[in-house]
């Protein structure tokens, strides 16, 4: 009966687990399941539309944060943070706590969750690079396939889904954040390191019949086709009721016309199209973005 007994205390002490916090001259001990329930009834409370990012997405990048964070972090402290992240930091703080080996359909979830990007509707259109895929997609497409000797057209003909759930197939090791970004990127032609950065600028993205990246204070928008053939530049509404301007400042069309653009009545925006009919570059799309901003960072910054 006393071995049973010591046993029994001996179980409960491990499964009792207690964070001892120093206030001043007191220590107080507070049960870590008690502090779990405290901060899971937090988020359980907070209203979805309040929050930048799903609950779900929330709830891992804050499991994540306390693991990084070196004594105690309040659940409203670290909400404060990922407000501040990036979105790049916040999937990758994310994907940290995922902890398994992620699936392609998870990838495309994600993506949506923290970008408000639809993969699969993208990959619907048949939409992204005009440009044929990586060395590095279509090596991986073929391993995944077995069939070595398969031609680029079987694998052009294939939807990007499909491709990108081969490629993933083919990876040898575990995902990372910016290995992700590189895959999407390739397969999709989409961004996602250059469009993280574009909260705070002023500069909207529509691309692939989708907002890939908008806010409320937004001044310009940048427009590309289905195939990121052809780029267009145009004010936001917001742009408009605040300065009277229905089209470009000046001082934004010169600058577009030093790197190629011109009016186009048909569109009625400032227009560039790739002279050979491939997909603009992602150094041109850097460039276009980089121009929108310096321009709004000389002359527009009071209204972002």
């Amino acid at each position: 009966m006393k071995l049973l007994l010591g046993k029994c205390k001996k179980s409960l002490i491990m499964m009792t687990a207690f964070l001892i916090i120093g206030t001043g001259g007191s220590i107080s001990t507070v049960p870590i399941e008690v502090q779990a329930a405290s901060w899971k009834h937090e988020l359980a409370q907070e209203n979805a539309e309040d929050l930048k990012y799903p609950k779900e997405i929330v709830e891992g990048v804050y499991k994540d944060l306390r693991k990084e964070t070196r004594g105690p972090l309040s659940f409203s402290e670290a909400l404060g943070k990922i407000d501040t992240m990036s979105k790049v930091d916040v999937m990758d703080s994310y994907l940290g706590h995922y902890g398994k080996k992620i699936s392609p359909e998870e990838v495309r979830r994600i993506v949506n969750q923290i970008y408000g990007i639809d993969l699969d509707a993208v990959s619907d259109l048949g939409a992204g690079n005009a440009n044929g895929y990586p060395d590095e997609i279509v090596k991986g497409v073929k391993e995944a396939l077995d069939l070595h000797k398969v031609n680029e057209d079987y694998i052009m003909n294939l939807s990007k889904v499909e491709v990108m759930d081969l490629y993933v197939q083919s990876f040898r090791k575990k995902m990372s954040g910016p290995d992700i970004r590189t895959i999407i990127n390739g397969i999709f032609g989409i961004n996602l390191d250059g469009i993280s950065g574009l909260e705070g600028t002023g500069v909207s993205l529509f691309s692939k019949e989708q907002w890939i990246s908008q806010y409320e204070r937004d001044l310009f928008v940048v427009h590309t086709g289905i195939t990121d053939v052809d780029v267009w530049v145009y004010p936001t509404d917001y742009f408009t009721q605040h300065t009277g301007l229905t089209e470009l400042p000046l001082e934004l069309q010169e600058a577009l016309k030093n790197i190629g653009f011109s009016y186009n009545e048909e569109v009625e925006a400032f227009y560039y199209s790739h002279p050979t009919g491939e997909s603009v570059p992602d150094d041109f799309k850097g460039q276009t973005l980089g121009t929108i901003i310096a321009v709004v960072h000389t002359y527009y910054e009071e209204l972002k």
